[in-house]
């Protein structure tokens, strides 16, 4: 019943009108310095129990009163149009309410802390966008889910109201993406899914295939290499379908031959593959950095090693 009262009260309010930006608004206190006139239950002649309170701005609050402050369950609107109905305490939005935003028409549900959102929450726009999941000082960080209007959908954590860490999009032509993110961008490691089947695993920065990468086209060949700016580009093997491969250097995903430098790519390719496999280091790996520490080790003893006469 509190939801459909609150959900009456938004649908009054005029559409349109000036707000402040969506996110928490501090209801305003009631002290010396208050201007406003107040209706309702005293105790010992101080604010408390049910009442209203309206402040000459404008600005007006309905509900429980505790010792001279807003506390307990209420409805808070601003002059502007903005309107949150919830818990108080001590003055601040604590615990479960909705907040409505009059000048972009967005509904947020949720949980509060200390006067803004925390906890878990679903922000609602007017387009239609939604995101729904976990919120830290009135900003979406931690886990969650964003629909989108147009049919895009993410899954995954944020920061500071970016995607930031893991997570997959699904795009709405059926595209998907599963990987890291930093600040709404696709950066690091990732693995790209076409709609058509084909499918890059690698290296991204700033949303673009850069850096190593692997494709795999919808037919089923296959190029390992380079990328730059969503192309092949620097050294890389191609293998067809049939099996023939193409080794060399590339230029915006033209082959342009082995070159001078072929040789000691493929020697370079094949020993970081033997010395790192899926993220991690191989035992070769390993035994090569001990061999290496090794001989350094003896290099040095050797050139402090006092010479005998």
């Amino acid at each position: 019943m509190r939801k459909l009262g609150f959900l009456i009260l938004a649908s009054l309010l005029i559409v349109g009108t000036m707000s402040a930006q969506d996110a928490s608004r501090a209801a305003k206190s009631i002290d010396s310095k208050t201007a406003g006139t107040y209706t309702g239950q005293k105790k010992k002649g101080v604010i408390h129990g049910q009442g209203t309170y309206k402040w000459d701005n404008g600005d007006v609050y309905e509900g429980s009163f505790k010792d001279g402050k807003i506390d307990g369950y209420g409805t808070y609107k601003w002059a502007d149009g903005d309107v949150y109905q919830g818990y108080f305490k001590e003055g601040k939005q604590e615990g479960q309410g909705t907040a409505y935003y009059a000048k972009k028409n967005n509904l947020f549900e949720g949980t509060w802390h200390d006067g803004k959102r925390n906890g878990k929450g679903k922000l609602q726009w007017s387009n239609g966008d939604v995101y729904e999941g976990d919120w830290v000082d009135d900003d979406r960080t931690g886990e969650g889910v964003f629909l989108a209007a147009d049919g895009d959908e993410y899954r995954g954590h944020y920061v500071k109201n970016e995607r930031n860490g893991q997570g997959t999009y699904t795009y709405n032509n059926g595209d998907v993406y599963v990987g890291n993110w930093v600040n709404g961008e696709k950066e690091g490691q990732g693995v790209y899914t076409f709609a058509n089947g084909a499918v890059y695993e690698g290296s991204f920065v700033l949303s673009k295939f850069e850096g190593e990468g692997k494709y795999t086209s919808k037919n089923g060949s296959v190029y390992v290499g380079n990328f730059h700016n969503d192309r092949r580009h620097g050294y890389g093997v191609y293998t067809t379908v049939s099996g023939s491969r193409l080794a060399g250097n590339w230029n915006n995903n033209k082959y342009m031959g082995e070159g001078d430098s072929a040789s000691a790519r493929s020697i370079m390719t094949s020993l970081k593959t033997a010395i790192f496999a899926q993220g991690t280091i191989t035992p070769f790996g390993i035994g090569l950095i001990v061999f290496a520490i090794l001989s350094f080790g003896w290099f040095v003893f050797r050139a402090i090693k006092p010479s005998k006469k």
